[in-house]
């Protein structure tokens, strides 16, 4: 009787002393796909980056988790990206197909983590390049969010948007032709050894011979086809600069018309060329007559030389190709400019309302280079070509804008069972999150990434 009397209340403190050795939970508990823990993401910023990985999802099954927190906890931010992605089960349990995209704002230090289901699709190396493409420009100019953003973009991209099925298959298919590959090259190299057995040291030296004489026969015909070509170099040099003389008054003459017709088009670069040319073909002729056509040895210089001479001849047809391009440009930009001057660079509605800031920012762009190319036209002297590059920026940007203002929102509305495999709790709670659940994968150890401070 009296050990039954104290077996239930020894039990108990038994119990409790042993709740009370466990050490505190190493990661906290997740708020949902992106779990901001250090406040540093607004909530539209979280609804926008939970809805780029539930679409992603949706498409691959891949998930994706990213976390901000203050403290490290004495940890890598490699080993606490790994420990979250585990913990947390990132990723579809029997795939391990989920990446950890970490950020320690207090110790301005970041980590991308891929598990080993997608390490074959993207190695340490992919990931080293996205964080030093994307992540590290953007963290270094304290644009955080972005860095995330490009960073999540830029990995999506990377892995392509293809069902987990037909991932499957396409790397089966890849690495059943390279054992073919492999097994080809096998069979090759086993024939080649076969065949240099058989053969004998009077083969060889047959061939050596053969080739011997035909190294001798091309060298001697290279050598008599360069000879020839040296001979005859300063007559081909003499010729292009003949040419050229010949062409200068003519380019003078265009320049000049040219400048009647469109005198706001600044030709400065293309007299400056002309103007120069006299000084240039003094010293091709100087150069050229230094030549010694006998030697061998002066083949290259000579080939040089004849280069020069040859675009110095060319000279009027470049000019004339530049022009050409000027006047279609002008004929194309003050259409362009026409119609744009009765453009407001405004969309009234934004169909999908998460686009509305990347809709704006193209109408700033293009009514920026638009008025930049306006302001340039009217100078004294202007530069078609750069104008027409304006207008043409402005033009497809507002084209893009109305595009995007057009185009329906993708249904991301979440769902805590339908998005993934199985459930799994969320403690956070955070309803700006967009949902959060993970597939219960894992893998993170043995998978690849990248990870370092700024």
């Amino acid at each position: 009787m009296i050990c039954r009397k104290f077996a239930i209340p020894l039990s108990l403190l038994l119990t409790a002393l042993t709740a009370l050795g466990q050490p505190p939970a190493l990661y906290p508990e997740k708020k949902g796909l992106v779990s901001d823990y250090a406040g540093k993401l607004t909530k539209p910023q979280i609804a926008e980056l939970s809805g780029l990985i539930q679409r992603y999802e949706k498409r691959t099954s891949i998930e994706f988790a990213v976390v901000v927190v203050d403290d490290l906890r004495g940890q890598t931010p490699r080993e606490y990206a790994i420990g979250v992605g585990d913990q947390w089960g990132v990723g579809k349990a029997g795939r391990d197909n989920g990446i950890v995209l970490l950020w320690a704002p207090n110790q301005r230090s970041y980590s991308l983590r891929i598990a080993q289901g997608l390490a074959a699709d993207l190695n340490d190396a992919d990931a080293l390049r996205i964080t030093q493409e994307q992540l590290l420009p953007d963290f270094k100019r304290g644009q955080y969010y972005a860095g995330l953003k490009d960073t999540l973009q830029a990995t999506m991209a990377h892995l392509g948007d293809a069902a987990w099925d037909q991932r499957i298959q396409t790397r089966a298919q890849a690495a059943q032709q390279q054992r073919e590959r492999e097994a080809q090259q096998q069979e090759r190299q086993r024939k080649e050894a076969a065949e240099l057995t058989r053969n004998t040291i009077g083969f060889f030296l047959f061939m050596g011979l053969l080739v011997a004489i035909a190294v001798a026969t091309y060298k001697w015909r290279h050598g008599s086809e360069e000879r020839a070509e040296l001979r005859g170099g300063g007559g081909t040099i003499a010729d292009y600069l003949s040419k050229a003389e010949a062409n200068a008054p003519r380019i003078r003459q265009i320049l000049a018309d040219f400048s009647k017709e469109a005198p706001e088009q600044d030709l400065k670069a293309l007299r400056a060329e002309i103007e120069g040319q006299p000084d240039r073909i003094v010293k091709i002729r100087l150069d050229a007559s230094l030549l010694d056509c006998n030697n061998l040895g002066s083949y290259d210089e000579m080939v040089r030389i004849r280069t020069a001479a040859e675009a110095e001849a060319g000279l009027l047809d470049r000019t004339q190709q530049q022009l050409d391009s000027v006047v279609e440009a002008k004929r194309a930009s003050q259409a362009l400019m026409d119609r744009l001057s009765r453009e407001k660079f405004e969309v009234s509605g934004v169909v999908d309302s998460s686009r509305r800031s990347e809709v704006d920012q193209l109408l700033a762009r293009s009514r920026q280079d638009y008025q930049q190319a306006r302001q340039s036209s009217s100078m004294s002297l202007v530069d078609w070509l750069i104008i027409s590059d304006l207008l043409n920026r402005s033009d497809t940007a507002v084209r893009q804008a109305v595009q995007y203002s057009r185009e329906e929102p993708v249904d991301d509305t979440p769902s805590p069972i339908s998005l993934f495999d199985s459930p799994s709790s969320d403690s956070g709670g955070s309803s700006s999150s967009g949902g959060g659940s993970f597939g219960g994968g894992g893998g993170f150890s043995g998978g690849s990434g990248s990870d370092g401070s700024y």
